[in-house]
């Protein structure tokens, strides 16, 4: 018994001292990500027989080697033709970048890209925490990332049996944004991530899970995911390949703090509408900051009161809404931050503040 005993004490220190190895030299940075939640499979759709001799075009289709289109027929039966390029071309999906930032430009309606989106998430072992198709919002659960585990001999063999005792340390969520592009018969897909990092506390009492920075490559690499997802593809990851960071375009002005005549503070932003408002949402998603609503054509978000806000309807209470406004000055653009569109308080100057840190960045 006492044999026994000191084995199982032994190999329980044992296991926790591996646990709390810091990573070394054996420990490799990767950009690849591995999530404990099991992918789910998406229901395939069935298509009528009466309906499979349909020949009209696939916008979504890759093209191959001749003028013929893959179908969701061949997919379905697995006798998809073999990728004959790297990075073949999508057609009607391009993925836009500008100034370190990257969005989807997909040439159909946001309804139809929707049920889309939200199968790439899930097969991707992510689930889904809100999810409004009224305000075009998906975002995900937190989740682990398990390719961040180094996996030495000694966690290959533990970690099929004490899996749960051995953790990464952090922890991902995804925000999707999608939106209707001027003309509105195309869409725009934004992704942004957001990270949390496990730490000792300083008195060694325990550890705390704290933010750390997003990860630009990591955004990357889920657009260039679902844009294969949308050209038919698997969308899910099975490479640990990192894609290049676009460096920032030279010649554009930095974002500038303006004193107004009420006391409260304007950005104004040296690039035009379009752009600008793009990236006052990106600025948005990477606060935190919930909309609630939106209006493009009068160059307002509308703020809501916490994440459960973007699931309620706005009824009557616009007004009362914090308003982040993008108005076009020439060539420029001016952003503020207003209650009902008109007064300003602490809260609006703390928001003002914080995009325009973040605007800084991007």
């Amino acid at each position: 018994m006492n044999v026994l005993h000191i084995t199982v004490s032994t190999l329980a220190l044992t296991l926790v001292a591996a646990c709390s190895t810091p990573a070394g030299s054996n420990a490799v940075e990767s950009k690849s990500f591995d999530y404990k939640a099991p992918p789910v499979k998406v229901r395939a759709l069935d298509v009528p027989p009466d309906l499979t001799t349909y020949n009209g075009d696939d916008r979504f289709s890759i093209p191959g080697e001749t003028e013929s289109v893959t179908r969701y027929s061949e997919f379905s039966k697995g006798t998809t033709r073999k990728p004959n390029a790297v990075l073949p071309p999508v057609r009607n999906v391009q993925l836009e970048r500008k100034d370190g930032r990257r969005w989807l430009l997909v040439n159909d309606k946001a309804e139809n890209i929707w049920p889309i989106v939200k199968a790439f998430w899930l097969e991707n072992g992510l689930t889904l925490k809100i999810e409004n198709p009224q305000v075009g919002i998906m975002e995900t659960e937190w989740a682990e990332n398990r390719a961040k585990i180094p996996m030495d001999a000694f966690r290959k063999y533990f970690g099929t049996v004490f899996g749960g005792l051995i953790s990464s340390g952090e922890s991902d969520q995804y925000h999707t944004r999608l939106e209707r592009s001027k003309d509105g018969n195309s869409s725009e897909i934004y992704i942004t991530h957001y990270g949390m990092q496990e730490v000792a506390q300083k008195d060694d009492t325990g550890f705390k899970w704290i933010p750390r920075p997003s990860d630009p490559e990591l955004e990357a690499t889920m657009l260039q995911l679902l844009m294969s997802k949308l050209g038919g593809g698997s969308g899910i990851l099975d490479t640990s390949k990192k894609p290049p960071v676009e460096p920032a375009a030279d010649g554009i002005a930095a974002p500038k703090l303006n004193k107004l005549s009420d006391g409260s503070q304007s950005i104004s932003l040296s690039e035009p509408f379009d752009k600008s408002w793009r990236k006052v949402g990106l600025a948005l998603d990477q606060a935190k900051l919930v909309v609630a609503d939106k209006d493009r054509s009068k160059g307002i978000y509308f703020l809501g009161n916490g994440k459960d806000d973007s699931k309620n309807k706005l009824a009557g209470d616009k007004a009362k809404r914090i308003q982040v406004n993008v108005r076009e000055v020439g060539k420029a653009c001016e952003v503020t931050v207003r209650i009902g569109g008109e007064g300003s308080n602490d809260d609006t100057q703390k928001i003002t503040d914080t995009l325009y840190k973040i605007l800084g960045r991007i």
